[in-house]
């Protein structure tokens, strides 16, 4: 995506009115995991643990635990984010929540009543619910419910976004949210915010997302249905292996999620139409490979 120069306060505001909401609701930082890291940094006053979700990228866990902020994982149910546990933790005690969503590795969405749910559940409990929405940009659709709103007129939610794009990030929250954060390391670069550059690399990103799944469901390949421009793939025994030899064949993308407590899965990025090619390709020499005896 193209890119610009801009102080924080400048891109602060194109963000701003870009959302509708005044300059003291918007915070830019380097990623969305520097923002995770401000907010736990902002609240140690406040004795609450937070709650994560285990099986999630470990920026949460690490950003949390950088900030010194104890933390709670709940594990996933089937691969999903469970709205009520997140809720029934918030009633007994949580001080800060960070959601995935989409969720990141399984490219999974919560539906609109969980977001509600949630949103009422921080309201009533005093919690901030943080949703991470990096990949929202590639989820844009019916089957999406972005916490935004809750964002913009409430004093309980946080959303983060990324617009697609690596060394950048931005917070919506309320103004005493956004201006206890202590001062956040600047964005390497500050995307354009123009529609129709999202527009475009967010319909290539469904062409190329559908043509790996087509070509995964093609090599017998398990995989979840993905909002996001990942799929997490399933290779029962062989994943970890799969992944280095990926690797050693020029593919490193392709990572492997035995860390995040996911055994035999592999996240794939999405990319262009090429690289689903090529990462289709190989895919299919190593599986072939591994299936001589």
């Amino acid at each position: 995506m193209r890119t610009l120069s801009c102080s924080a306060p400048d891109l602060a505001g194109r963000i701003a009115r870009r959302h509708f909401v005044g300059q003291d609701r918007v915070a830019v930082a380097a990623d969305a995991d520097e923002l995770i890291r401000l907010l736990a940094a902002s609240r140690r006053a406040d004795p609450r643990p937070a709650v994560i979700n285990a099986q999630t990228r470990r920026g949460h866990a690490d950003s949390l635990r950088s900030a010194g902020m104890p933390f709670v994982e709940l594990p996933l149910r089937d691969y999903r984010i469970c709205a009520e546990e997140l809720c029934a933790r918030m009633a007994h005690g949580a001080g800060m929540v960070v959601v995935a969503h989409p969720h990141d590795p399984t490219g999974g969405v919560l539906d609109a009543e969980s977001v509600r749910s949630l949103c009422a559940a921080a309201r009533r409990y005093g919690t901030l619910v943080v949703f991470d929405e990096s990949s929202a940009e590639f989820a844009l659709g019916p089957g999406f419910t972005s916490a935004r709103w809750n964002a913009r007129y409430g004093s309980h939610v946080c959303v983060l976004r990324t617009d697609g794009s690596p060394g950048f990030g931005y917070l919506i929250g309320a103004p005493a949210v956004v201006g206890r954060l202590p001062a956040p390391r600047p964005p390497a670069a500050a995307p354009a915010h123009d529609v129709a550059v999202l527009e475009r690399l967010r319909a290539t990103n469904r062409s190329a997302r559908e043509s790996l799944c087509r070509g995964l469901a093609e090599l017998g390949v398990e995989f979840l249905p993905s909002a996001a421009d990942f799929v997490l793939v399933r290779l029962p025994g062989t994943a970890s292996r799969v992944a280095e030899e990926l690797r050693a064949a020029g593919h490193a993308s392709a990572a492997d999620m035995t860390s995040i407590g996911l055994r035999d899965h592999l996240r794939v990025p999405v990319g262009r139409e090429d690289d689903v090619a090529a990462l289709l390709g190989l895919l299919r020499t190593v599986l072939a490979a591994r299936a001589i005896p």
